[in-house]
């Protein structure tokens, strides 16, 4: 396209345009027909930041079709025939897509880099608009499908170093709002300044010794602790009413922390200055 720069950051760090992710979007897009224009708005929603990775189109918030990734660490080899697959299955062309939904961070490093990537290449090649969802908040609405509902929850990830990504919600007009920050947080702190409340996400089994020595925290449950694309698409689809898109020089994972493979870059920057003066 004519005219589009792309400012890309270091390959190790973010996840910039590459050839072959554009060449295969490419690829996909061509080996479907075009459609007539919806007058309704065609969303793809992507959720890798966990170790389970889900995608669906739909037209506004109907879901026309859905899957999720069986295999876990696998996003990148399973995202893109997944989304072939499901345009299909909804009788879509690629082109039909005007905004991709796709989770945004914190999580997985790499499933993040993984779902940023494949979306800003998706935007690139069909100039549609994109909305980056906190995974955090995509996380807590999970808490929608447990009777009862409890009134606050903390969705975590695991931030190693015994730390955890976290956020606390609390239940308003049938969905999970945030009243706080997403930030690196030791556990037993945290957990205690918003006791009571139902805890879920990936971190959990990682920290479970911490969180059933603290008092008033109940554990969702296994099948809770992953996102999903439907949240994915029904928070997108908020913020979208908002006008909260994110422009593609822009859509970089939302990581909280450095990456580790960063830390370590930069140190060793910082160690080779140290020896050249």
């Amino acid at each position: 396209m004519p005219g589009r720069r792309i400012d890309a950051a270091p390959l190790h760090f973010y996840p910039p345009i590459t050839t072959n992710t554009v060449s295969q979007v490419l690829s996909f897009l061509q080996s479907h027909p075009m459609n007539s224009p919806s007058k309704s708005m065609v969303a793809l929603a992507v959720e890798t930041s966990g170790g389970r990775g889900s995608v669906l189109v739909a037209r506004g918030t109907q879901v026309l079709a859905s899957n999720t990734f069986k295999v876990e660490q696998q996003h990148g080899v399973q995202l893109l025939p997944t989304v072939d697959a499901l345009t299909k299955k909804a009788g879509l062309s690629p082109t039909d897509f005007e905004v991709v939904h796709v989770s945004g961070g914190p999580g997985s490093f790499t499933g993040l880099r993984i779902g940023i990537t494949f979306a800003k290449a998706m935007a690139f090649a069909l100039d549609c608009k994109v909305v980056r969802v906190p995974s955090l908040d995509v996380l807590a609405q999970n808490a929608l499908d447990l009777n009862p509902r409890p009134d606050r929850v903390i969705s975590i990830f695991d931030a190693k170093r015994g730390n955890v990504f976290g956020r606390t919600f609390e239940l308003r007009d049938d969905h999970y709002e945030p009243i706080d920050d997403p930030k690196e947080r030791a556990p037993s702190d945290y957990l205690a300044k918003h006791s009571p409340a139902t805890i879920l996400g990936a971190g959990v089994e990682r920290h479970r010794e911490v969180i059933d020595e603290a008092s008033g925290i109940s554990v969702a449950g296994s099948e809770f602790n992953f996102g999903r694309a439907e949240w994915v698409l029904q928070l997108g689809t908020q913020m979208a009413a908002r006008n909260e898109f994110t422009a593609l020089n822009d859509l970089i994972p939302i990581y909280i922390r450095k990456p580790d493979a960063e830390e370590k870059w930069e140190a060793r920057q910082a160690a080779r200055a140290e020896e050249a003066n």
